[in-house]
């Protein structure tokens, strides 16, 4: 009788103790140890100090996400006027975004596009660099030149990243629904971890 009295004891301080710290975390999801932003589409971000993925600084630079829409990978090729056997590889469909980027300081280098993968509840995908520099005028088909973006200090550009998005990577259910799916731009992970909200 004992022992079933400590057992229901010990359950009930579990169960209060695991409320307590539900309510204190806002759920049991793993926090990092950075303070955490999310931030909405259009919405400017500047990046000062705060290192992106690859942990580069880009001061100076903002960066605002304008557009977001799915394409399949033929439907690109139509819209590019090219082939398959022009590319090294191609994903069933992407995720092209469209960012406009300032500068406003003296950073050389711009913003490199490997810093911002775009993540979801449990998958992530990163830039192709070979469709990112066929949807951008400006890279001529350099396939070796698409992976950053500098702009003159006091201007502005517009460039478009495409995303792999392999089926292979989600689950049956999440391809089929995939522009259904949260996703985030994730702009910079120290000491502010930022993503943007995808809206298609």
């Amino acid at each position: 009788m004992k022992k079933i009295i400590v057992a229901i004891i010990s359950i009930v301080l579990i169960f209060l103790w695991l409320t307590r710290y539900y309510i204190l975390n806002n759920g049991f999801a793993v926090h990092g140890i950075y303070p955490e932003r999310v931030c909405k589409m259009h919405e400017t971000i500047e990046f000062g100090e705060n290192k992106s993925y690859n942990l580069i600084e880009q001061p100076g630079y903002y960066i605002s996400l304008e557009s977001a829409r799915i394409v399949d990978a033929n439907d690109y090729l139509e819209e590019l006027n090219m082939t398959s056997d022009q590319f090294e590889y191609l994903s069933e469909k992407y995720l092209e975004l469209t960012l406009t980027v300032s500068n406003e300081g003296d950073y050389p280098d711009g913003i490199t596009f490997y810093g911002f993968p775009v993540i979801g509840n449990n998958w992530y995908t990163f830039y192709d660099n070979q469709v990112t520099a066929c949807i951008n005028p400006f890279f001529e088909n350099n396939f070796e030149a698409a992976h950053r973006c500098s702009v003159s200090k006091g201007s502005s550009a517009t460039v478009k990243i495409a995303y792999n998005l392999y089926e292979d990577l989600f689950l049956p259910n999440q391809w089929n629904n995939i522009e259904k799916e949260d996703m985030w731009l994730w702009v910079t992970i120290m000491p502010v971890d930022t993503k943007v909200k995808i809206e298609l």
